[in-house]
């Protein structure tokens, strides 16, 4: 089932995130008045021969390019904001950590040579990264199921824990205080990461969609967005995932060929995600009934006993 963007989709996502359901209920309302985010992208994946860096509306799904990339960036699959605002790429087709300009898209390797991730040129690879509070730059390779970590001056990357830890072919990753989740696009399964250990729980399958590669990011009220890029053949899906449960819907539409995404710097330092309880559903009669019945308890219990 598709369903169409209002507010009431990101509630219920924020919703989840509250310690409990009264205070949920209250920032619902509260919810309306939030912006919603702008991402970068590029339309790596499309049937055109221009990729372009973009500027996407996350909650309509409309564009506008920034910048044609330089050629020999044929294949840019993960970006990430660090903390200090630059925005990062990683670039399949050379295995190249590059910076890009979110102005222009002009994009250099952050060491001045291709090939700086060390990764075999022999082989092809799908990858997704993402900044944490630490300043780490994490990265995911769907060929290796390892979890890495990479230099962002040298471009290095190395294996945190053992090789294949995290069991997997990871294609997304996604960083939220201490938090880390990853996708493996191609099956659906979700998963929560240790990145200290470089293993993963799974959390979850994805069974609404068919996830193809996919960017994903969180926003800084803790809400994570992904967008998927259908092989390049029809639109872009921009989804919201639940990374407690796994659910997902879908939002909008936008440009082909789009698989990865930035939003920001690292958000929701110092802590962590919080577990989602169970949403009321207020617009439901049943819903609305024990709201009612709440409320009125509360009242009772405010109003003095006779003696």
């Amino acid at each position: 089932m598709t369903f169409t963007y209002n507010d009431k989709i990101k509630r219920e996502f924020l919703m989840r995130r509250q310690r409990s359901w009264i205070l949920a209920f209250a920032l619902a309302f509260a919810a309306s008045a939030t912006a919603e985010p702008i991402g970068f992208a590029v339309n790596s994946d499309d049937q055109s021969d221009t990729d372009q860096l973009m500027r996407v509306d996350l909650a309509t799904g409309q564009h506008s390019f920034v910048g044609r990339l330089p050629s020999l960036l044929a294949d840019v699959e993960g970006m990430a904001f660090a903390a200090s605002g630059e925005l990062f790429a990683v670039d399949s087709a050379t295995r190249t950590l590059v910076q890009l300009s979110e102005d222009t898209g002009g994009a250099r390797s952050v060491n001045g040579s291709t090939g700086n991730l060390g990764f075999p040129q022999t082989n092809s690879y799908d990858f997704g990264m993402t900044f944490t509070c630490s300043g780490e730059l994490l990265l995911v390779a769907e060929q290796t199921g390892s979890l890495y970590t990479v230099d962002t001056e040298s471009g290095a990357a190395r294996v945190v824990g053992a090789s294949g830890g995290l069991g997997d072919t990871m294609t997304a990753i996604a960083a939220y205080g201490d938090d880390v989740f990853a996708l493996a696009a191609d099956s659906g399964r979700f998963y929560r990461v240790d990145a200290a250990a470089g293993t993963a729980a799974l959390v979850g399958t994805i069974d609404a969609f068919e996830i193809t590669d996919a960017g994903m990011a969180f926003d800084e009220e803790g809400v994570l967005w992904a967008i998927s890029s259908d092989f390049g053949f029809d639109q872009s899906r921009i989804f919201i995932i639940d990374p407690f449960t796994a659910d997902i819907a879908e939002v909008a539409r936008t440009r082909p060929g789009v698989e990865s995404l930035a939003i920001g710097p690292p958000s929701g330092c110092g802590g962590t995600l919080v577990p989602a309880p169970q949403v009321v559903p207020v617009n439901s009669p049943w819903g609305l009934a024990l709201l009612i019945g709440l409320f009125l308890i509360l009242a009772a219990r405010r109003l003095p006993r006779r003696a």
